[in-house]
């Protein structure tokens, strides 16, 4: 294998950094709505359900273009996609705030636009990893990239209440729309087409060993079910293991992928973990306005810190989690142990939201009357279980976010298009509902954090129960 010198960054990583940008850019995007919303609900009237319909319009398009964006990068290439993505969502934020005057629908409408071109973003970016990344640094990449999003979340957070408190809240708009727009023309100067010499060499290899493997399989007339990774298995000891006949190149095997237990289990544990991780974003800065009686800036400013503990956790998780693989650990094993991490911790800390939210929101309401100092210190417990929750949900960046590329590194965009369909869900069944059920209630409790920690213990059941992370026979 050919040798990337030891002071030389290979070039893939610059591809990865400016994919983490984009993802950064993403989010800052979804997070801009959750605070703008306060100060817009108040000028325009808007109800609760309204602010939960307007959350969760972005939602509408991103989970329209989950399939056709698997099927179009696997087709095209994730760079190509990638950019138009970027284009198209920094667009729909460009004309938010005309829109917002115009009408509730005209402004859904530009969310809409928003979630379309982020749909794309997911499966253009595995496509790009799978070709550019081996699996010894796949973890790593992959923390990198969708670390971005966090990243994102908290410049966001955190740009979002003074630039509202300045210069009103069509600026958060405006901003990141150009930074957006910016991104897209400065992306193919990264050529994020071209392969490191290393990896070229591994893909030969590959193919080489690929080619070996059918020929025996063809002569010996011999089946078999799921193909160990390459990776992790010298191609003398799958011999053993020979794979069934694949389809002709150029076609993708959706009816073999919903025959697989292994894509069950990561479209089930996507759609768990973004319940969660969906309606927090949507909602977290309402929240503080509304049950604990804060501000739109302290609001944001508190929201924030959450997302700090994530992006904190994520230099963690990727060296860890390669970390255990390169020592041995079974790499379905490592998949399961992320992910049950970041499914039952942050459970028992939405449990202890719920059960510390009516309290909090009381004792909130006095302290601004004189006549508890309580509100405070209640607050401060809560901020803090949040930003354990968020924290601890960063290993599924080793979990679920890297399934994909092992169970077929050739087919993860289409893959993640089909999870981060059942991913998508939740963005609009989850934040519409917190909103329904918060009109309906009166309580966070039943409204957020219950229906939180449901699909969090049931996402770690199935993923434990079903998940692998075996190289599987269509790929």
């Amino acid at each position: 294998m050919t040798e990337v010198p030891a002071n030389t960054r290979p070039h893939r990583w610059n591809v990865v950094v400016m994919i983490a940008i984009a993802f950064v850019l993403c989010n800052m995007d979804k997070v801009n709505m959750s605070v703008a919303v306060i100060p817009m609900a108040a000028e325009l009237g808007w109800s609760a359900t309204e602010r939960g319909l307007v959350s969760s319009s972005f939602f509408w398009g991103y989970s329209a273009t989950q399939l056709p964006a698997g099927y179009i990068s696997t087709k095209i290439g994730g760079a190509k996609v990638l950019a138009a993505g970027v284009a198209l969502w920094s667009f729909g934020t460009l004309i938010a705030p005309p829109a917002a005057q115009m009408s509730l629908l005209a402004l859904c409408a530009t969310r809409v636009l928003v979630g379309l071109g982020e749909g794309f973003a997911p499966s253009a970016a595995t496509a790009v990893l799978a070709k550019l990344v081996p699996s010894t640094e796949r973890s790593r990449a992959v923390a990198t990239v969708w670390g971005g999003l966090d990243v994102g979340s908290s410049v966001g957070l955190l740009l979002c209440g003074p630039l509202i408190r300045m210069f009103g809240w069509p600026s958060v708009f405006y901003l990141f729309a150009v930074l957006g727009l910016v991104w897209a023309a400065l992306w193919p100067l990264v050529q994020p087409d071209k392969m490191d010499p290393d990896m070229i060499a591994e893909n030969k290899k590959k193919e080489q060993e690929r080619a070996t493997r059918l020929a025996l399989a063809e002569a010996n007339q011999v089946g078999a079910g799921a193909l160990e990774s390459v990776d992790e298995t010298p191609v003398s000891a799958t011999y053993a293991k020979l794979e069934k006949s694949l389809p002709p190149d150029g076609k993708v095997p959706w009816g073999e992928f919903f025959k697989s237990p292994p894509v069950w289990a990561v479209t089930v544990a996507h759609f768990c973990f973004n319940w969660g991780y969906y309606t927090l974003l949507a909602w977290l800065p309402s929240y503080f306005e509304l049950a604990l009686g804060l501000n739109v800036e302290k609001s944001s400013f508190l929201t924030l810190i959450p997302y700090i503990a994530m992006t904190a956790m994520m230099p963690l998780v990727g060296p860890v989690a390669d970390g255990w693989v390169k020592s041995g650990v079974p790499l379905t094993r490592v998949r399961k142990v992320c992910q049950g991490i970041a499914f039952v911790g942050p459970a028992l800390c939405m449990i202890a939201c719920a059960i510390l939210t009516p309290a909090a929101a009381a004792t909130a309401k006095a302290a601004t009357t004189g006549v508890s100092a309580a509100g405070p210190v209640l607050t401060a417990v809560l901020v803090g279980l949040m930003s354990v929750a968020f924290a601890l949900g960063a290993w599924s960046r080793a979990g679920l976010y890297c399934n994909h590329q092992d169970l077929s590194p050739k087919y993860a965009s289409a893959l993640l298009g089909i999870t981060n369909t059942a991913g998508a869900i939740p963005g609009v069944l989850g934040v519409t509902m917190a909103g329904y059920l918060l009109d309906t209630t009166a309580s966070w409790a039943n409204a957020l954090f219950i229906p939180t920690a449901i699909c969090q213990l049931f996402g770690a059941a199935v993923y434990t129960w079903l998940a692998s992370s075996e190289r599987q026979s269509w790929s």
